[in-house]
């Protein structure tokens, strides 16, 4: 990348007497590492626990984690490649903020359903991203109960087919 940030640092670093990194490598590391952190402080009452590595790396998918008001509390970094949104944007609003007018409404029907009842589903859906633009999105999610059967939170796998 060449815009204004970049070359601004590059000159300021220039009349250094230092040699620099990357600095995009760190962070990446660093926001692995949180994504991390916050994953595991919201599932550490969950009486299932699910293998972040698993998830994003192995099944290459994004997390998105709702309340039971099914207000977004987390999200993984590269839902912005998904969709165009960073994480900080979507925190506190409802999933629905993907979905437009030609969102299937008997599949928000399925949805809604299955939250309502506390199960699992497995949906393609038509989402929007940021831009106004379509997708095909892959959800695969489940609730996530505390030890007394208390839902915590639903945890929905993504990914763009």
């Amino acid at each position: 990348m060449n815009g204004p940030l970049e070359k601004a640092y590059a000159q300021y670093y220039s009349k250094l007497d230092l040699v620099s990194l990357p600095l995009i490598c760190w962070d990446l590391f660093a926001s692995h590492d949180y994504d991390l952190q916050q994953y595991n402080i919201l599932q550490k009452d969950w009486k299932s626990k699910e293998s972040f590595r698993n998830i994003v790396h192995q099944s290459n998918r994004e997390i998105i984690i709702t309340d039971p008001q099914q207000q977004i509390v987390f999200a993984t970094q590269g839902i912005y490649q998904m969709n165009g949104y960073r994480p900080f944007e979507i925190i506190g609003k409802s999933p629905k903020i993907f979905q437009g007018e030609l969102t299937s409404s008997e599949t928000r029907i399925r949805i809604r359903q299955a939250i309502q009842n506390q199960l699992p589903f497995k949906e393609l859906v038509l989402n929007y991203k940021k831009d106004g633009s379509t997708y095909q999105c892959e959800i695969e999610a489940y609730p996530k109960f505390n030890k007394e059967g208390k839902l915590l939170n639903y945890i929905a796998l993504e990914k763009a087919v």
